[in-house]
């Protein structure tokens, strides 16, 4: 794992009134700028779906508007597992996953467009996990 991502720690933390544990991390995005990346985890549903925030820009289609938009909005809750990270794919595999979502942002900031697959959004994306 420190082989892909040197700077990764691990601390237990309060996040919008809820206890878990948080990896901190920062992504080298090819041919962008790095991000701080920090992904949480719930105490009470340390298995569910992670809360993922980045630093940096926060325009992007594939971002919730809660945490001041630097929540990201990387998979849709409800698709099949093949199409969506799960806890057993585990830590490695959904910093892949963060990295690739960065850069996709970053890559629709300079040319408009979003390269890779995406889910319709609603009114209530707030409440759902959003492909990206």
């Amino acid at each position: 794992m420190r082989e892909f991502f040197p700077t990764l720690k691990r601390q237990l933390k309060r996040l919008d009134r809820t206890e878990g544990c948080s990896y901190i991390v920062d992504i080298d995005v090819r041919f962008y700028e790095r991000r701080r990346v920090e992904v949480f985890f719930s105490k009470r549903g340390w298995r569910d779906v992670p809360t993922i925030l980045a630093d940096g820009p926060t325009d992007s289609p594939h971002r919730f508007s809660s945490f001041e938009r630097r929540r990201l909005c990387v998979w849709h809750r409800y698709d099949p597992p093949e199409q969506r990270w799960t806890f057993d794919d585990g830590l490695l595999q959904l910093l892949g996953l963060i990295k690739l979502h960065l850069r996709r942002e970053a890559w629709w900031r300079e040319t408009g467009e979003w390269p890779g697959p995406q889910a319709p959004h609603t009114g209530s994306d707030d409440k759902q996990e959003i492909a990206a």
